[in-house]
């Protein structure tokens, strides 16, 4: 039994039943869904039990799917075997949809578009952190270079608040003729209705001064990393120049409601922050390579503050590839949907021991036990076979049963082999061992 306070953090994963085959309208009666061999009735139980399922393979992932409902002991999963047969699992797999395939669009994301649109809608429950960071698209020198890109607005501490697939013109995003990061940046904050106050972290994909200044006149703090062709005519030292100047030197300017700093650390950094109005620095810890020692030089108060907050898709991304969906399917976007799966907020506890906790509440609850065992494995066939052919230890056994069936000749028999473990007669034990 799940305690209290965890139950109603669950239910960010059961509405993910609402996308297979989200054109059908009720619930409470079996869904009826086509697939090629004709129509399944699938029912809510069996529905919760697959995600179940899927995020189990997770962590306790094996090369292939199938093997989870194997016998052989060192890839059986006994949680998912009593839970659900193999065969209907890859019915309900084949039969998944988001939306009704007749009803194509210009979008190229509209397979997946319910999908994100619901999962922005119940973040929109959640309350937005004061400090918000950005993902950029940047391919080039990634360890994964081709994939599908999302527009991602994050708390400090990883939560997902809004998301947007980019997919060029179609991207769902207002344009606001500032260039195409501020209108990323401003867009997701109109999506997600952030209220005024809330501070913005941004790297320099999206930082530009006219976006500070917008984002000062909508209320919004504002800081980000710049991009030297984006600082047009600031008075700063060219970077190559600056490099050239002791570790921890800095330069800054104060513009209109603006503050725009420029600081040597291993590399030039510079800054624009609509937060502070006057330059102050702190203190940071560098390692030296010619003394060996930790240094402590000088650094704004901006660039701390920045390093601070920065970085929560990164670390919601790490999070989820820790337990990502091991199931894969030829579906191309299914990767959006396992990743989708995958999106939660731990609420305390340790990311596995939560997701633990909500594959095994859904199997456990409602999973259904097959009624009979399936066949066995080709490689446990192959090592009963070597082991029969073993000349020791192969001795008779009365059994106390009178109800099994002799594995050489059928008949009844209260005898087996106590190393085979295989129910046979006296008379057929030599025979069954050598032949």
């Amino acid at each position: 039994t799940l305690p209290p306070k965890i139950v109603p953090r669950i239910n960010i994963f059961l509405f993910m039943g609402l996308f297979l085959v989200c054109y059908m309208p009720h619930w409470k009666c079996p869904i009826s869904t086509p697939n090629k061999k004709g129509t399944i009735n699938l029912t809510e139980d069996e529905l919760l039990t697959f995600y179940g399922i899927l995020l189990i393979s997770g962590y306790n992932s094996v090369p292939r799917r199938r093997l989870l409902w194997s016998d052989d002991y060192d890839v059986s999963n006994t949680a998912v075997k009593d839970a659900m047969r193999r065969n209907r699992f890859d019915e309900v797999m084949s039969s998944v949809h988001l939306v009704d395939n007749m009803k194509i669009t210009a979008d190229p994301f509209f397979k997946v578009r319910p999908l994100f649109k619901h999962l922005n809608d119940i973040n929109k429950a959640i309350p937005i952190a004061e400090h918000v960071a950005w993902v950029h698209q940047f391919i080039r020198g990634k360890p994964i270079r081709f994939g599908y890109k999302i527009w991602s607005l994050a708390s400090s501490s990883w939560f997902v608040h809004q998301m947007e697939p980019y997919v060029g013109s179609h991207t769902h995003l207002v344009e606001t003729g500032l260039g195409q990061g501020p209108s990323v940046i401003l867009g997701l904050a109109e999506k997600a209705e952030v209220p005024p106050g809330v501070k913005f972290y941004h790297d320099n994909l999206f930082t530009t001064l006219s976006l500070v200044d917008e984002m000062t006149l909508r209320g919004y703090g504002s800081c980000g990393t710049m991009r030297q062709t984006q600082l047009h005519n600031v008075p700063f030292t060219a970077p190559k120049t600056f490099k050239k100047t002791p570790r921890g030197d800095a330069e800054y300017l104060v513009e209109v409601k603006k503050l725009i700093v420029r600081w040597n650390d291993n590399s030039v950094v510079t800054v624009v922050s609509n937060m502070e109005r006057e330059f102050t620095e702190t203190e940071a810890k560098r390692w030296n390579k010619q003394k060996r020692t930790v240094d402590k030089v000088r650094q704004p108060k901006c660039i701390q503050e920045y390093n601070t907050h920065m970085g929560g898709v990164d670390l919601h991304d790490q999070f989820v590839s820790r337990y990502r969906v091991n199931i894969r399917s030829k579906k191309w976007w299914w990767p959006c949907f396992s990743w989708a799966l995958n999106k939660h907020s731990t609420y305390g506890k340790d990311l596995l021991s939560f997701q633990r906790l909500v594959a095994q509440t859904l199997l456990l609850r409602h999973g259904t036990k097959p009624s009979r065992q399936g066949r066995r494995s080709s490689v446990a066939v192959a090592i009963t076979d070597a082991t029969r052919f073993h000349s020791f230890n192969h001795w008779p056994c009365n059994t106390g049963s009178r109800y099994k069936r002799c594995k050489n000749c059928g008949g009844r028999t209260s005898f087996a082999c106590g190393k085979c473990d295989v129910p046979l007669h006296v008379e057929c034990f030599k025979k069954y061992h050598t032949e």
